[in-house]
């Protein structure tokens, strides 16, 4: 009789989990962004950093855990090369984006972390569905994505997440960024090979 008693029990929990499990899949509803694609809950949009005016310390200056954290370089020839890999600029600004996955909110991002340190792309960031693009100048302006992009189309798919008129994925963040910093992050994407 108590080895039955335990089976019952047993059972009972399990059946209240499992059911649980599914009221919560059935009724919890999908998160969609503008872009059509089913989104989970860890990945709320619009995303964007706070539109604070603080100001970061230069990488390498004091420790803490800056976007693009630990791949690259700790001093920085040019603004667009601390833009790409720390997602800060060189007065100290962090680029705000809107978009891509929650997880660059959260510890900060920048190009490296999804494009790597030489720009050829290749990666599936952690919540993204697709494999990055090699985002090196050349690669761009040749051809290699099924058209030549110019600096214009190059700023666009940056800021607008546009490529020849069509929506780049949804894991590709929206970066606002001045002028001036696109087009150092463009002379950068020059340097990369």
């Amino acid at each position: 009789m108590e080895k039955n008693t335990i089976y019952i029990v047993v059972g009972l929990l399990a059946g209240v989990i499992i059911g649980l499990f599914i009221t919560y899949s059935l009724l919890t509803p999908q998160y969609y962004q503008y872009y059509g694609y089913p989104m989970g809950p860890m990945m709320h949009y619009p995303m964007q950093y706070p539109s604070d005016t603080s100001r970061y310390p230069q990488y390498g200056q004091s420790r803490y855990y800056p976007p693009g954290c630990c791949q690259g370089p700790t001093n920085f020839t040019s603004n667009g090369e601390s833009i790409y890999f720390t997602g800060i600029n060189e007065n100290g600004e962090r680029i705000p984006f809107t978009g891509g996955p929650y997880w660059l909110l959260n510890h900060g991002g920048s190009c490296v972390n999804c494009h790597g340190r030489d720009g050829k792309g290749g990666i599936i960031p952690m919540m993204c569905n697709v494999q990055t693009p090699d985002i090196r100048y050349s690669a761009l302006t040749g051809g290699e994505h099924g058209h030549a992009f110019t600096d214009e189309d190059i700023k666009n798919a940056i800021v607008k997440g546009i490529d020849d008129g069509d929506q780049l994925d949804w894991c590709m963040p929206r970066w606002q960024m001045s002028n001036k910093d696109l087009s150092d992050t463009i002379e950068y994407l020059k340097v990369l090979q």
